[in-house]
């Protein structure tokens, strides 16, 4: 018995339901979820036509698929087959979400607004099931081996990686910062109301991206609530505006310095940037290495940077990037960024490495597009999702795994399928 299309298209929101809701909480169920929107997009032969027909009509998707394309071609001058083949099964949602979402554009038009709510459902759980993990391991209390002892870290355990511990503190402090943007959306378009639930929601939110403490977690808790402060101040509300600038530093001081002196570390030293820079402290030594995060981002990116110019057009190819740069590393006698085998911490430049400046160009072009026209329609949450997204891959090379590849492209497709127009060839 052939499926009908009315039943096709409610499997299809049903499924997209729940994988923007465990996006952000349980990364495991989300392959699977793909697997069985793949399975039923292709239950109706003719969805694969109107996909391509879809396509070629939003250039905003058919860049992701450009992207992945230009991987799968590094296959081909790639000689470490096994990391390439990694690499390609991580990015494959660049392939296939666009391909499957392109065949039902309405569908995902009138439950936008469903999916938004369903992904800030999925952060809400799991920033209380983090607070409630963080809690318990501070009154029971849960020892942490620390390089071989035992330590009770006390309220440490509200704290970066140990808040979160599905998720690095970088990706999971994305996801809620989106999560305010979305409710921020939701809330000018008068598809909700901040009352006594929504309300602790965004306190809970900001003190727990404080609390994580990535530093593009910062940036773009300050983004949303700039956003946030020039609307009051349009309006007039210039009391309310000081009031909620004057918290959110009182809460950043309090939690990040105060409250947790281990993870004040995690504010970035102007001496470590210096040296790292120079490649010399200030006995004049020469610096090849660093054990600070910030400094050691530093290190990799001239690295990335030589490795780039070496192979600027194509790249190294899909499955040597890695190689290539532990090799670099290794010339340099950068010991530590070899020891822990660390990319480039940030997703332009880790693009480059792998698949050139061709690849670049579209990577950027991923971004640019949805901007422009987010701008030009005035559609905040386009733009700042947009922004939100790209701030983090100048820190961190979020599409080396699926938690990022799965969490942008999803999101860029539904955002990009509402907002941006069908233009026809």
């Amino acid at each position: 018995m052939m499926m009908t299309d009315q039943l096709n298209k409610k499997i299809h929101v049903a499924l997209s339901t729940l994988l923007a809701f465990f996006i952000p909480l349980l990364p495991i169920a989300l392959p699977i979820l793909i697997v069985l929107l793949s399975l039923n997009w292709l239950m109706k032969i003719s969805n694969v036509s109107i996909s391509l027909r879809t396509i070629k009509q939003n250039r905003a998707l058919i860049l992701m698929i450009i992207l992945y394309v230009l991987y799968l071609l590094g296959l081909i001058y790639s000689s470490n087959f096994k990391f390439a083949s990694e690499i390609l099964e991580t990015k494959f949602s660049f392939l296939i979400i666009p391909l499957v979402y392109a065949a039902y554009i309405n569908e995902t038009k009138l439950q936008f607004t469903n999916y938004l709510k369903s992904f800030i459902f999925g952060c809400i759980t799991y920033a209380i099931l983090c607070f409630a993990y963080a809690t318990y391991a501070f009154y029971k209390p849960v020892y942490t081996d620390l390089y071989g002892v035992l330590y009770d870290l006390g309220s440490n355990y509200f704290y970066y990686s140990y808040l979160s511990s599905v998720f690095h503190p970088s990706y999971a402090s994305m996801y809620a910062v989106v999560a305010l943007f979305s409710i921020y959306y939701l809330y000018k378009k008068e598809l909700l109301r901040l009352n006594y639930f929504w309300i602790p929601v965004i306190a809970m939110f900001s003190i727990y991206i404080l609390l994580l403490s990535s530093k593009a977690g910062w940036i773009g808790l300050i983004f949303i609530y700039a956003v946030f402060i020039v609307d009051l101040i349009r309006n007039s509300k210039y009391l309310i505006a000081t009031a909620i600038v004057g918290v959110l530093v009182g809460l950043f001081l309090f939690l990040n310095v105060y409250y947790a002196p281990l993870y004040a570390q995690r504010i970035p030293k102007a001496e470590v940037i210096e040296n790292a820079i120079n490649e010399k402290d200030k006995d004049n030594k020469v610096v090849t290495t660093s054990t600070d995060g910030t400094g050691s981002r530093i290190f990799v990116w001239k690295a990335s940077f030589e490795v780039i110019k070496e192979n600027l057009i194509f790249g190294v190819g899909t499955g040597d990037s890695r190689d290539k740069l532990m090799e670099k590393y290794l010339e340099k006698n950068m010991k530590t960024e070899y020891e822990f085998g660390l990319n480039s911490h940030n997703q332009f430049l880790n693009t480059a490495v792998s698949v050139g400046i061709i690849g670049l160009v579209v990577l950027i072009l991923c971004f640019l597009m949805p901007f422009y026209h987010g701008w030009k329609q005035k559609e905040l949450l386009l733009v700042g999702f947009v922004v939100v997204v790209s701030m983090n891959l100048l820190f961190e090379s979020m599409f080396e795994r699926q938690s990022g590849v799965i969490f942008y492209v999803f999101l860029n497709t539904i955002l990009c399928s509402t907002f941006v127009p069908i233009k026809s060839n």
